[in-house]
């Protein structure tokens, strides 16, 4: 039931909304930090910036098109690698904006930056490296999903964060 009325309501309202929307354009919901999500110190606890990401990018995926794709070829997106930067707390019951945006994509990998802002500025980051796969497991390159949304330009270049990200995911023997 984590976040469940939340999601029923980005799942609406995207779904109602126009689908014309670049894959490399920012997307924004407007939360409020309930109490039920604060820890101890009341503060928004650490993993509903996690939570609050899923529902950023169903409501991205969905409203670019990248969902119904998804769901045509049986296609899953599975999250390979993804780090989380939080510089300022959210306390109930204050009000904040997540954006998110697809930063660029290699061959087998698309990269997410998720930001929490409140008042122009940045409270936390997820960064999360996602991979195409069909429902068995095999990798799918992100080419082939480009083509279906008739994307042919190439990838923006990838910040030293996705960088890195890229080379764990990888490599991940290496990084353990």
């Amino acid at each position: 039931m984590n976040l469940f009325f939340r999601r029923l309501w980005v799942y609406v309202r995207a779904l109602l909304s126009s689908k014309d929307g670049l894959i490399t354009d920012v997307y924004s919901l407007n939360f409020r930090v309930w109490l039920t999500d604060q820890d101890t110190f009341l503060h928004l606890t650490n993993s509903r910036y996690l939570s609050f990401s899923d529902l950023g990018r169903m409501n991205m995926l969905m409203r670019t098109g990248i969902w119904g794709n998804l769901r045509r070829e049986s296609w899953e997106l599975v999250t390979c690698s993804q780090t989380r930067t939080i510089s300022r707390m959210l306390k109930s019951p204050q009000t904040f904006e997540m954006a998110c945006q697809i930063i660029g994509w290699t061959d087998e990998h698309i990269a997410i930056c998720h930001r929490f802002q409140r008042s122009s500025k940045v409270h936390a980051e997820v960064n999360t490296l996602l991979r195409l796969q069909n429902r068995v497991g095999d990798l799918i390159p992100v080419t082939e999903l480009l083509e279906k949304l008739d994307v042919s330009a190439p990838s923006p270049q990838l910040t030293k964060v996705f960088s890195d990200l890229v080379s764990r995911a990888e490599s991940p023997e290496e990084s353990a």
